[in-house]
């Protein structure tokens, strides 16, 4: 990811008929809060702000009122129906401190274990990590072609030196699962055959009598 300069408008007012008003006029609401006095609420041009987010930049120079604050994104929201953004969130950060969050895990390639019948399950598809500013990754790439039946791959398994991983090293990131066996399946079905074609026990009134002996 690399580092790119946005520009900011402080707002004066808030609440949702301003920020309405906003984004008919073709921008974004956005908070900036961390190292700054306070949080400050800002807009941003709202096709400025859809490049930022399409290209990943990690540390974003935010320039609010003559000033220019490192930020990075910290939070989106997104129209559940058209997509666009409706507020954004950006958090402060300080040179050569290394911050807590969240990034996106992109598996690429195809598990031979698949090709021989296993079934891929993705368990996390992003991670959290302690890093540097300079050296937020866009995403974690994990190539899972030689991925066999039964085999996972975990968190320890993405062990670099730049990042610091804070999740548990044994959580599953994907695995390929164990393919359900032709034979297993008949079991099941015999099972069930066997469930509905059995005869029901007849009880006779001698059976009974006996019974009551």
């Amino acid at each position: 990811m690399s580092e790119m300069i946005l520009n900011a408008e402080i707002r004066e007012n808030s609440g949702k008929a301003e920020a309405r008003r906003i984004r008919r006029a073709g921008r974004v609401p956005a908070i900036i809060y961390g190292e700054i006095d306070k949080p400050t609420s800002a807009s941003i041009e709202a096709h400025e702000l859809k490049m930022l987010l399409r290209e990943k930049h990690a540390v974003i120079d935010l320039s609010l009122s003559g000033d220019v604050h490192r930020v990075i994104v910290r939070d989106v929201q997104v129209h559940p129906v058209n997509g666009s953004v409706l507020h954004v969130d950006f958090m402060e950060v300080k040179k050569g401190q290394k911050i807590v969050m969240s990034v996106p895990v992109r598996f690429e390639g195809t598990p031979k274990g698949v090709k021989l019948g296993g079934m891929l399950d993705i368990v996390k598809h992003e991670i959290s990590i302690s890093v540097l500013p300079k050296d937020i990754p866009g995403e974690i790439v994990v190539n899972i072609d030689e991925l066999d039946i039964g085999e996972a791959i975990r968190v320890s398994d993405l062990a670099a030196d730049d990042i610091e991983l804070m999740d548990e090293l044994n959580d599953v990131l994907c695995r390929v699962a164990v393919p359900r066996g032709p034979e297993e399946e008949e079991t099941e079905e015999d099972e069930l055959e066997g469930d509905e074609t059995a005869e029901p026990e007849v009880i006779t009134a001698r059976d009974k009598e006996e019974s009551d002996e």
